[in-house]
């Protein structure tokens, strides 16, 4: 309890978007959709990204893939350059059907751990340094050229989460300045409510990640619903708050956008995922962080 209250506390803004949340939740939806238009949205969208962290992912990943491109869903891919080159076909393939992917740094930064036989958490970019945060993100921008053919213009943090803090975010983009990107989508919900759907940080667009209905400052992530050991949500508990969004949304006529990320390997054979992702595509346009762009500089003529 002591430690929730510390948090909060060091935390203000994110206190009073909680404290909104649970007063006036469609009162804080509004504003989303207010600041989104205002950043130059016209509607309501959707992103589906795979943060594909681990090995078993390469496994899965192209079964997953085919299977939303039937749905017609295009997903978005954010790759470690070391697991980037050890399923270099797969990738391959998967960038050959159109797939935007972003740079997700170089090193592997989820492990197998045998004694507890699952995976762990093993790189975490706020206890690095600086020059070893540069040189990752770095790496990663030259595997993907090298790997794909591709020049990469997005990027997302790995365990985006614990990176949150102002200078680790001003830090962050101007690495990605310098290396000529567009885009980022490394921020947790809290700074959609804060600063809308998309915002921009000094020439690099910040796309927030997404939350859930009943906790709207909790991420949506799969790791927590479908795989983690001793989890308190369950896959019923993703689908529920998954639809739960997208059908207020679509009753408030919010303009914003659902942006979702998973692991495939989390997901791969569960069908409510699938169903989950139906109904956002049903409800919000599916396009890409690069489409969004050009979306927001057609705003501006």
């Amino acid at each position: 309890m002591l430690g929730k209250v510390g948090f909060w506390l060091s935390n203000p803004i994110s206190m009073m978007y909680h404290v909104w949340s649970r007063l006036d939740k469609n009162g804080l939806f509004r504003r989303y959709s207010d600041l989104s238009r205002k950043a130059g949205l016209d509607r309501l969208y959707f992103v589906l990204s795979f943060d594909c962290d681990t090995v078993e992912d390469v496994g899965v990943v192209w079964r997953v893939h085919s299977r939303l491109l039937k749905m017609g869903v295009m997903p978005v891919y954010a790759v470690p350059g070391e697991l980037l080159k050890k399923g270099a076909d797969v990738y391959r393939r998967i960038a050959g059907t159109g797939s935007e992917f972003l740079n997700h740094g170089y090193m592997e930064h989820t492990g197998f751990d045998e004694m507890s036989g699952t995976y762990v958490s093993t790189i975490f970019y706020d206890q690095l340094s600086p020059e070893q945060v540069r040189a990752d993100i770095v790496q990663g921008d030259q595997a993907l050229r090298e790997v794909l053919g591709v020049r990469p213009l997005g990027f997302r943090t790995p365990h985006f989460g614990l990176f949150q803090k102002g200078r680790q975010l001003s830090f962050l983009y101007g690495v990605l300045r310098d290396l000529g990107y567009r885009f980022s989508s490394s921020t947790t919900p809290v700074h959609g409510f804060h600063r809308g759907a998309v915002f921009n940080c000094g020439g690099i667009l910040e796309f927030p990640v997404s939350g859930m209905w009943t906790y709207p400052l909790s991420t949506l992530d799969s790791w927590s619903c479908f795989r983690a050991p001793g989890r308190r949500l369950t896959p019923n508990d993703y689908h529920r708050e998954g639809l739960a969004v997208a059908r207020h949304l679509s009753r408030l006529r919010a303009v914003g956008i659902m942006n979702y990320y998973a692991d495939p390997s989390h997901v791969a054979d569960n069908e409510l995922f699938y169903e989950t992702v139906a109904e956002w595509a049903r409800v919000g346009r599916n396009t890409t962080y690069g489409s969004l762009i050009q979306v927001l500089e057609h705003a501006k003529t």
